[in-house]
C-alpha cells in the first residue's frame, strides 16, 4: 500500500510541476503578446501623426522633427522624380553624340588606303613543316606510338637558327673538310 501512495504522490508532484511550467510559459506568451500591441498601438498612432491626423497630443519640439521629417522626404521625392524625368533626355542626347561620333570615324576612315588587303602572316610566307614529329599522326587512340628511332652511340642533334627551308641540309662532319683542306696546301 505504501508503494501505491508513494507512486501516486510522485504522479501528482511530476503534475503540479508540468502545471507550474505551463504557467510560467502562458505568462510569459501573454507578456510577449501585450509588449507587441503596445508597440502596434505606438506604430499606428505615429502613421496617424505622419500623415497630419491626431497632432494633439504631440507637443511642440515633436512637431518641428516632424516637419523636418516630411520635408527632407519630400525633396527626396521631387529629386527622384526629376532624375526619372531628365533620363530620357540624357539617353537621346547620347545616342545623338554616339552617331555623330561613328560619322567621324567613317569620315577619317576615308582618309586612309583602304586595309582590305592585309598583310600576310610570317606562317602564310613559310608555313611549318612536320617532318620530325615524334608521334605518329595517322594513329588515332590511346595506342599512340613513337615514330623515332634510337640509334646505338652518339646523339645527332642538330639546331638551325633562321627561317625552316628545304636548302637545310645536314652538314658534314667538320673533321673531313679539315682533312681534305690540310692535303691540298
Amino acid at each position: 500500500m505504501k508503494k501505491t501512495f508513494s507512486r501516486y504522490n510522485k504522479c501528482l508532484q511530476g503534475s503540479t510541476e508540468m502545471a507550474l511550467v505551463e504557467h510560467k510559459a502562458e505568462k510569459q506568451v501573454c507578456k510577449e503578446a501585450d509588449n507587441l500591441k503596445n508597440e502596434v498601438a505606438k506604430l499606428q498612432m505615429k502613421q496617424l501623426q505622419l500623415l497630419g491626423k491626431n497632432l494633439t497630443s504631440v507637443s511642440l519640439k515633436e512637431l518641428e522633427v516632424l516637419e523636418q521629417q516630411l520635408s527632407e522626404g519630400l525633396l527626396s521625392v521631387k529629386e527622384k522624380k526629376d532624375l526619372i524625368g531628365i533620363l530620357p533626355f540624357q539617353e537621346q542626347l547620347l545616342m545623338e553624340q554616339l552617331e555623330q561620333s561613328r560619322l567621324q570615324v567613317e569620315e577619317l576612315r576615308g582618309f586612309f588606303p583602304s586595309t582590305d588587303h592585309l598583310v600576310r602572316s610570317y606562317l602564310e610566307y613559310y608555313p611549318v613543316e612536320r617532318k620530325n614529329s615524334l608521334m605518329s599522326h595517322n594513329v588515332r587512340g590511346p595506342d599512340v606510338t613513337c615514330a623515332c628511332n634510337l640509334e646505338k652511340g652518339d646523339s645527332d642533334t642538330t639546331l638551325y637558327l633562321g627561317l625552316p627551308s628545304d636548302h637545310h641540309k645536314r652538314k658534314k662532319p667538320e673533321r673531313e673538310s679539315h682533312s681534305n683542306d690540310s692535303e691540298s696546301q
